[in-house]
């Protein structure tokens, strides 16, 4: 079967270029080797906003009082976070598989290799499959980068470093975590963590957090995160 589209790559850019090609009326095939929904639904935006709004309910009972409302020994219960964060992710995860289920698009999972352009479009191996497009959009989007630190690949081995995947399935909060990287990911684990209890320290390698945030920002951030001691 040839395809008017193939699009690599299932995340925000892929699955919404998919779902319009659909609706356009293009037979269209979208090949996801992971999770529908890429970095941003599974591994970033929607997971980690999911912990940062548990650790903020956290943070208002605990001082409720200045809001006239008295809670006595709250706790946060991270493996209930995390359980909360599964859910909200695959109910999102299934609105995408609906979506594409509306507009028709073919969902293949598996790693797509480009084997080249022949008469009829672009070929695509998934496993032992041969898929042609007219047309191939490329969404492959990103994945951690691992710094070249002594230890790091062995901590990678043995579990105990983590990446940005890893982190967000972690069941029991360790009592220390170094966070090597100081942009929106780095800072967003540094808050969640420090709310539910674990000693944060965050290593930056510029002279200030938070990337290309503006730098009077990016200061107020560091010392509202201090304060809160990170």
């Amino acid at each position: 079967m040839v395809y008017d589209l193939i699009v690599i790559g299932g995340g925000p850019a892929g699955y919404l270029a998919a779902e319009r090609a659909g609706h356009a009326g293009l037979k269209t095939l979208l090949i996801e080797k992971r999770f529908l929904g890429g970095v941003c639904l599974n591994e970033g935006c929607i997971p980690s906003k999911a912990l940062l709004y548990s650790a903020k309910v956290f943070d208002y009972a605990k001082h409720g009082d200045v809001y006239g409302v008295s809670c006595e020994n709250p706790k946060l219960d991270h493996a209930v976070v995390i359980s909360r964060k599964n859910k909200v992710v695959k109910t999102l995860v299934n609105g995408i598989k609906a979506q594409m289920k509306k507009n028709k698009v073919t969902v293949v999972e598996g790693l797509g290799v480009i084997e080249g352009r022949s008469s009829e479009g672009y070929n695509v191996r998934v496993n032992n499959d041969v898929y042609t497009g007219s047309r191939l959009l490329i969404a492959t989007g990103s994945m951690p980068v691992i710094p070249p630190i002594p230890g790091v690949k062995e901590g990678l081995e043995k579990g105990y470093v983590l990446t940005n995947r890893e982190i967000l399935d972690l069941e029991t909060l360790p009592k220390n975590l170094v966070i090597v990287g100081g942009g929106v990911i780095g800072l967003e684990m540094a808050s969640y963590f420090n709310s539910a209890g674990s000693k944060v320290t965050v290593i930056e390698m510029l002279d200030h957090i938070a990337g290309n945030t503006d730098r009077e920002i990016s200061e107020i951030l560091k010392k509202n995160y201090e304060k809160k001691g990170v």
